[in-house]
């Protein structure tokens, strides 16, 4: 695989043909990141992959151009504001939550009285088998009485 060098002033990269990898002075591959200083947020750079072990390397080269100011001011307006939500959207979001909170407990009560009646409706129920058992055994202790009646007016 063929690499080509490139110099001027103090950058310096190796960029191995159609791959377009940037390699440092250190010969490792430098990777691409991103700066989020406050002068520069947003702007692509490759480093050297070293340079938080303290390397003596020092290779950097921007891939973007600088930003205008109007950009850079508007990004950092909106780094800003993704880090402190508005309050507006709290608000709103607290309202949602305490909305949320409100239908629960309506569906939880809901539910409550629902087992309720439920628990009444099943008292009623066995209320009224034990009374259809007693009147059947009441009726059966009857026709079992009429039968014996029955068998003593009979005479052999």
């Amino acid at each position: 695989m063929e690499s080509k060098t490139f110099s001027s002033g103090s950058n310096f990269s190796r960029r191995s043909k159609g791959e377009g990898e940037h390699f440092c002075f250190c010969g490792l591959p430098s990777p691409r990141r991103t700066s989020w200083t406050r002068t520069n947020p947003g702007r692509r750079f490759y480093g050297c992959a070293r340079y938080r072990e303290g390397s003596k390397c020092k290779y950097f080269k921007w891939v973007d151009t600088k930003f205008s100011h109007r950009a850079t001011e508007v990004i950092l307006d909106l780094l800003d504001g993704w880090h402190q939500p508005p309050s507006t959207l709290v608000d709103d979001l607290d309202d949602v939550d305490s909305m949320q909170a409100q239908a629960q407990a309506s569906s939880v009560n809901h539910l409550k009285n629902e087992v309720s009646k439920m628990k009444n409706e099943r008292k009623c129920y066995q209320a009224f088998i034990v009374l259809l058992f007693l009147c059947l055994s009441y009726f059966m202790m009857k026709c079992k009485g009429l039968e014996d009646e029955k068998k003593f007016l009979q005479l052999p």
